[in-house]
């Protein structure tokens, strides 16, 4: 299920498409998002950060915006068992 919620990271897929798309809770979804992160496949974008840049999302995030009050990941360059 980690891969599967990897793979729909990089596609870009939010929480709620996420959660929609597995037909699991939010809550689900954002606990295997922190295993996600504390592995290191993943990291959590900072509004405004420089890796809003190259994030996904850039196109209808907000960015640094205050009013933003979701959370945005990012996929790292860990590689899993070798993998490219």
């Amino acid at each position: 299920m980690l891969e599967r919620i990897l793979e729909l990271i990089k596609a870009g897929k939010s929480i709620d498409e996420i959660s929609d798309e597995l037909s699991m809770p939010q809550e689900e979804v954002e606990g295997a998002l922190k295993i996600l992160e504390s592995l290191g496949y993943i990291e959590r974008v900072e509004s405004g950060s420089s890796a809003c840049k190259s994030c996904p999302l850039s196109s209808v995030c907000p960015g640094s915006c205050f009013r933003f009050k979701g959370k945005v990941y990012t996929v790292t360059d860990f590689r899993i068992d070798g993998q490219e």
